[in-house]
Order: C-alpha cells, then structure tokens, then sequence
C-alpha cells in the first residue's frame, strides 16, 4: 500500500505542475532568506576555541579615580598598565598561563625588489599568547621565553603575508623588515579563524593581523602603539603616548594593554586571591583608590555581552522570520487549492472503501516530498544570498577586508545544511495539515451526489 500511495504522490506532483512550482518556490525564497539570516547569526555567534573558552579570562583590575562611573560589566572597564601587565606576569600562580597584546603597524618588506612593502597590523604579544590561544603553525613555531626577556627581533608571520612576501614557501631563519627594523622569521601561521577576533577585544569578524612580534622588542623599538589610552591622574593629552613619551607610559595610570590569563577551574579561586592581594600591596603605594574591583571575564561571558549590543543581525532576523511566516501562509493557500480540486477523485476512492489513513498517507508523502524539494531549492537561494552579503560586507568595508577572509562567515557547515532541511520539510508538513485534514474529510455522499 505504501507504494501505491507514494506512485500517487509523485503522480499528483504532476498534476497542476503550475500550483507546484509554485509552492515549492514560495517555501524554497522563504527557506533561502531565513537560512540567509541564520547562517550570519550561526558563524558570528561560534565561540573560539570552545573547549578551553571557559578557562581563557580577561583581566581587568580598576585603577580609576574615585569620581569614575561604576562598571556593571567588563566592557565599562578599562585594561591594564603597563606596570600592572609586568607585575602580573610575575606572579607566581602554579598552573596559570598570562598573555598581553597590544596592537602595533608597520610596513613588512623583503629584499626581493619585486615585492612591493605590505602596510600591516602587528600584535605585540609574548610568547605564552602561542600555546594559550591553541594558534596553528604552518612552520615553525612561537618564540620561547628567551625573546621575551631579551627583546630578540624575532616574528611569526600569518599565512596570509607568508605568500605574499615568500610565495607560500617555508620561510622559517628568512629576514623581513618592519619598517627599519631587521627581524628573523621563527614561525609561520596556518590558516586561523575566529568568529571574532577576541584578543585585542576588538570582536571584528575578517580583520587578521599579519604578523606577531615580542612586546618587549616592541617597546624598545618604539613601535607606534595603536590603543585606546584611559589615563588617570594626568593633566596631558594621552595621545601623545601612541608615538612618543614611553618612558612615562610605562610609569602612568594609563590602562591600554589587553591582559589574559588561562584558569583551570581548580586556579581560579587562587587567582582571585592572588589578585586582591596584589591590589591591596597598590593600594599601600597610593595606587587603586577605589575599592578593590577586578574583572575576570571569560570568552564565553564576553560574547554574550557583545552579541546583545549589536543588533543589526537580531534586526535581519526578524525580518527574515515574518518573511518566511508570510512565505508559510501562501503556502497553505496554494496546498490547499491543489488538494481541493480532488475532492471528488477522493470521494470517489472512499466509496470504493479506500480508508482515510490511506487517503492521509498519500498526502502526507506528497507534502514531505515537496519539503524536500523546497529544502534544495531552499539551500541554492541561501548560497546565493549568503554572496550577496558577501559582496555587501566587502563594499561596507571598502574592499579592505578579502573574499577570502569574509568567506567563512557566508557560508553553510553541514549543521546549517541539515537544519534547512529539517525547518523546509518540517513546516511544510506543519501549513499541510489543514489541507490534508480538508480533503480526508470531505463527504463522500455529497461529491458524487453532484455527478
């Protein structure tokens, strides 16, 4: 019987084919716009390295004045001196790793003439940022901690600058130059995503940096010093500390370096600890004169508050959600007028004793199949919008950010993949049921009465 009723299903695809095509469009624009919108939300909301996001934490500890706003969450609060970074890193914390990064550009060349020099962004870091973060080698690997404590001019290039300036070859003992600056390449990146780039609590999607270099051949180069500076008990202008003046940076209330710590779950009780003492010893050399407030916030904490301050895929979400409702409703519209127009072949198959289940049966394997069908479809629109976004994301950034970059934002894993088919065959069956309940419970006697 089942085969009966699924050669009549695919039989009464082909009857009307106007009505069907119809209805596996309205479902598959619907389906194509929603998956659209879901996919961004799905790739922007992935968290990084979910499997240790828990235990990687930002800390921020409140040197502000007494007159500053009360911070109700990480984002109202600042980062950390330069003295607080130095101080912190030499904690003696037992299974705790502690990373910085600040921000730094320059222009990246080789002594191939024909390489044209790259402007590029360039984390100042230390070498435990390599193993904390998990980041994936190509070649080589991060520096050790010698470079950090001598300032060795060393650099671990992105992918992406490898093949520019080396053609994609293992580049690891080869020289570049930042600027003025001579530095010997120790280690090459493999391709990197992130959802968001948290690092630098920038968030962006698509913007790399290019290269990492130690912070402390950083400073002593005197690399310009992209950040935001929130300085306290100082009367100058605190731009001035992006280009010159370090030595007074490195002893001011400036907050401006990004500070983390990976915490194990049994560590951080003992951090917290160790981080109310260190700001009570400050508080004795007149530093913090608020109360003791610090911030440990983990990756996971930090997208949530980020995700609800942008509202521009919330927005497109609704928007795609009462398209795709209104997509359903014609839909039900067009089953239904499909299904009606055989009322008296039903009624016909009733008298000769055909059951309703059958009658139900047939139908329900119709619909499903016309999900399915729109699920395709469905998917095919959703590629097509998802570049178009694409082409959007790359004209709002005027062309700064690359296809290659943006891509894994604009497109759909396997879970988004099945999920399309799950919402296209599953609310095709939901607008179905009122039709279907329509034409197996039509009278028999009254249609062909009529004949």
């Amino acid at each position: 019987m089942f085969a009966y009723n699924l050669k009549l299903a695919f039989k009464s695809l082909n009857d009307r084919p106007s009505l069907t095509i119809l209805m596996v469009a309205a479902i598959a624009v619907g389906l194509g716009l929603f998956m659209t919108m879901l996919t961004l939300s799905h790739q922007a909301g992935k968290i990084p390295m979910p499997h240790i996001s828990k235990q990687i934490h930002l800390v921020q500890l409140d040197n502000r004045e007494v007159t500053a706003d009360e911070a109700e969450n990480f984002n109202q609060m600042v980062d950390l001196t330069y003295q607080d970074t130095q101080n912190l890193l030499k904690l003696p914390s037992a299974g705790v790793e502690q990373t910085l990064a600040w921000n730094t550009n320059g222009i990246l060349n080789v002594e191939e003439q024909e390489i044209q020099p790259q402007r590029s962004s360039v984390v100042a870091t230390n070498q435990a940022f390599f193993t904390m973060f998990e980041v994936p080698f190509l070649y080589g690997e991060g520096w050790d901690s010698d470079a950090d404590q001598f300032s060795q001019a060393v650099i671990v290039l992105s992918k992406k600058s490898n093949d520019y300036l080396f053609g994609g070859i293992n580049s690891v003992g080869k020289q570049v130059r930042l600027n003025t600056h001579v530095l010997t390449v120790i280690g090459v990146l493999d391709d990197w995503f992130l959802a968001r780039k948290f690092y630098d609590r920038s968030y962006y999607q698509a913007w790399p940096d290019q290269a990492f270099i130690p912070s402390n051949f950083a400073f002593d180069s005197d690399l310009p010093r992209n950040a935001r500076f929130d300085c306290w008990s100082t009367t100058t202008n605190p731009g001035k500390f992006r280009t010159n003046y370090l030595t007074e940076l490195k002893t001011s209330e400036c907050a401006w370096i990004t500070f983390w710590a990976k915490l194990p779950n049994h560590n951080l009780e003992d951090y917290k600890t160790q981080l109310g003492q260190y700001i009570d010893s400050q508080k004795r050399l007149g530093r913090f004169p608020r109360e003791n407030q610090y911030f440990l916030t983990n990756i996971n904490d930090q997208l949530e508050v980020i995700s609800n301050m942008i509202g521009r895929e919330q927005m497109l979400g609704v928007i795609s959600y009462m398209f795709f409702a209104v997509c359903l409703i014609n839909a039900v519209s067009i089953l239904l007028a499909k299904f009606m127009r055989r009322t008296k072949e039903v009624s016909l198959r009733r008298a000769l004793g055909a059951k309703k289940r059958t009658i139900l049966q047939q139908h329900l394997i119709e619909v499903v199949f016309i999900g399915i069908i729109g699920g395709l479809f469905g998917i095919l629109f959703s590629y097509i919008g998802l570049q178009a976004m694409l082409r959007v994301s790359l004209y709002a950034s005027d062309y700064v950010r690359t296809a290659a970059d943006l891509m894994p934002y604009h497109q759909m894993d396997w879970e988004m993949i099945m999920m399309a088919f799950t919402v296209s065959v599953s609310c095709t069956l939901l607008v179905g049921l009122y039709p279907i309940w329509r034409i197996c419970n039509v009278s028999p006697a009254s249609q062909l009465k009529a004949q």
